[in-house]
């Protein structure tokens, strides 16, 4: 029998037993005792410091990390199981089989939203009431993603009925998907861990759709879904459950408790960038101390099933935001109630995440994992190869498009849309060479997998880019794309690093941005280009560009391509000018480097991108 048609195993690391007593006794705490003060609960980090050593080598042999959604064994049997018929557990073997050779030593999975999406018999359970094909039930989900038109929420629903009919397929079967990717996981090599999205809001809009809990149908467990601004304004996608009530910390606990205790993996993270809401901000110390304790009470837990279980959190790196919304990182890492911290960006890969100044700002004893998303910016490009706008983007934005912006007449039959980072292996490089250059302890991969989910033509992910990318020897002279990231009309922008474009330089100005950078060796044929992306109507002429302090270089070279293809998209829009600098790398440095945009021409420079590609001139074959 080959290893991707194993069958179901019936057993399972059996965890330690725990009584009541003992459960108690070992500090972790359930329902009404969540709420007690610190004062009940031991010094977790003194606990800690005679068990386990502290610091980044804590979480030693996790560098390489990949992170799978719910949904992600399921977007396309056509790849993993291409031979068609009823799903079975050789797809979950086959793409972990493909993550393995790929060089990806972690796989953190996502068993959840409000409720559990893997066959689970004491928790709510979103398949518990859905037949095959049943698109009202889908519908109803469709229905409370934010942006959605009419047109979108029935493709939605149709994608989606035909995705829970292959988790049926398993479960009729026998299979228990989140214990077969444990297995399939110990068989290939790769530490499993458990990733649990702490507070997802992409069906806030219906609080009665199967994806939420029903504690969420009560407006008390529901926060306000105020955002920052001048107005009072609401959005669906900030209404969140309310940890600040008893019964959703314990509705998260029990199913944080489940996945710990009962199934076979080795690590856990809570991801609080699904969505970045817990309390209504401002939280008060109490409020905050309250979290701090409910974070040590699962820390707790982790401890009572072995020893050394790494518990960590993904999150946005704005400490101050995430403190007012009642998670104090600080003071978790202080403690050491976690052991690792996951930063990026909501949706676009965070170019110029600051991870220097985080480890300044959280210490050494505390692991930091650069996050990689699968957008590169929310720059538009083209698709010069496609003729027909494929609807998989749409669907899976959820028609959030940063910019709305619309071609003009004469390119309005030209395909449009924003990259995917994981198609282009130059993009996945220069993400990760960057935030090693920066200090990270290693690479976490955060939506990998989208890229194939939408199903454009040309569009495939690029798994074999995943090797060596921890490391920052292996990356030094291969060639990258690195890019600044851009502005959107989101709200998510609180959440993301400050972007530093788009701007407008003034005639006889001058505009200085930064970004982390991996130097490269003084090797033959490798070069450095700087790409200016301008708007048409405000190109500017006279434009040059210094690196870390040069001398400028005015010499350029106008173009409508992109520095690299990212799959079918591969130019520029029309309302967009690009021209590239060509310089030598040597003037590039580990870490932060400062990029100066001249704009010497009478009219004003309108910067919409800026991107640099470290590449390799082709070899004239010798004459003969």
């Amino acid at each position: 029998m080959s290893r991707d048609e194993s069958p179901i195993e019936s057993e399972r690391l059996a965890p330690r037993p725990l009584t009541r007593r003992g459960f108690l006794g070992a500090g972790v705490l359930t329902g009404a005792a969540l709420a007690l003060s610190r004062q009940a609960l031991p010094s977790l980090s003194a606990a800690d410091a005679s068990t386990t050593p502290r610091g980044p080598g804590r979480v030693k042999g996790h560098r390489n990390l990949f992170n799978g959604d719910c949904n992600f064994l399921f977007y396309n049997p056509e790849i993993w199981q291409p031979e068609g018929g009823t799903y079975r557990a050789r797809a979950i073997h086959r793409y972990l089989g493909t993550i393995a050779e790929s060089g990806v030593d972690t796989l953190l999975v996502n068993p959840n939203t409000q409720v559990a999406w893997y066959p689970t018999k004491n928790l709510e359970y979103l398949l518990q009431d859905y037949r095959r094909g049943d698109l009202a039930f889908t519908r109803s989900i469709g229905k409370g993603l934010a942006g959605m038109t009419p047109a979108l929420v029935e493709k939605f629903a149709t994608n989606m009925a035909a995705m829970l009919d292959l988790y049926l397929d398993l479960a009729e079967a026998g299979v228990d998907w989140l214990a077969e990717s444990a297995r399939a996981c110990r068989a290939r090599g790769i530490s499993p861990w458990l990733s649990y999205r702490m507070n997802p809001t992409h069906f806030s809009g219906a609080p009665a759709s199967p994806v939420n809990c029903r504690l969420f149908r009560d407006p008390a467990n529901r926060l306000s879904g105020r955002i920052p601004g001048a107005q009072d304004t609401r959005q669906p996608a900030w209404v969140g459950l309310n940890y600040g009530r008893p019964a959703v910390r314990d509705h998260m606990f029990e199913m944080i408790r489940e996945g710990v205790e009962t199934y076979d993996y080795e690590g856990l993270e809570m991801d609080w960038l699904r969505h970045p809401v817990c309390l209504e901000a401002p939280a008060s110390p109490r409020q905050i101390d309250e979290m701090t304790e409910w974070f040590a009470a699962v820390r707790a837990l982790t401890k009572g099933r072995r020893p050394f279980y790494p518990f960590g959190i993904r999150s946005s790196a704005n400490l101050s935001y995430l403190r007012s919304i009642g998670i104090d990182l600080k003071a978790l890492t202080r403690r050491g109630i976690i052991d690792f911290c996951t930063f990026s960006n909501f949706w676009q890969t965070p170019w110029e995440m600051p991870l220097d100044e985080l480890r300044r700002e959280l210490g050494p004893d505390v692991t930091i994992y650069g996050g990689m998303e699968d957008a590169p910016n929310w720059l538009e490009t083209l698709a010069p190869a496609l003729t027909e706008r494929p609807s998989g983007p749409d669907v899976q934005l959820a028609g959030d498009n940063a910019f709305h912006a619309k071609p003009d007449s004469a390119g309005a039959k030209r395909v449009r849309g924003t990259r995917y980072l994981s198609a282009s292996a130059e993009l996945i490089r220069g993400s990760a060479a960057g935030k090693l250059a920066l200090g990270a302890d290693g690479i976490a991969q955060f939506n990998f997998f989208v890229t194939d989910q939408v199903r454009v033509p040309g569009l495939r992910a690029n798994y074999a880019a995943l090797r060596g990318l921890d490391n920052l020897a292996t990356l030094r002279g291969q060639e990258k794309h690195y890019a600044f990231s851009t502005a959107s009309v989101l709200p998510t922008k609180i959440w993301d690093v400050p972007e530093q474009l788009p701007v407008r330089i003034a005639p006889g100005h001058r505009r200085a941005l930064r970004i982390p950078l991996c130097a490269e060796p003084a090797e033959p044929g490798l070069s450095l280009l700087v790409q200016v992306i301008a708007e048409r109507a405000r190109s500017g002429g006279e434009t040059g560009v210094s690196v870390n302090g040069g001398w400028p270089v005015f010499e350029r070279q106008a173009t409508e391509d992109l520095l690299f293809p990212a799959g079918p998209y591969a130019k520029h829009v029309e309302e967009h000018l690009a021209w590239n600098y060509t310089l030598d790398c040597g003037v590039i440095r580990d870490g932060w480097n400062e990029i100066v945009v001249y704009n010497e021409s009478p009219e004003e420079l309108s910067l919409a991108g800026l991107e640099l590609g470290i590449r390799r001139k082709e070899q004239l074959p010798l004459a003969p």
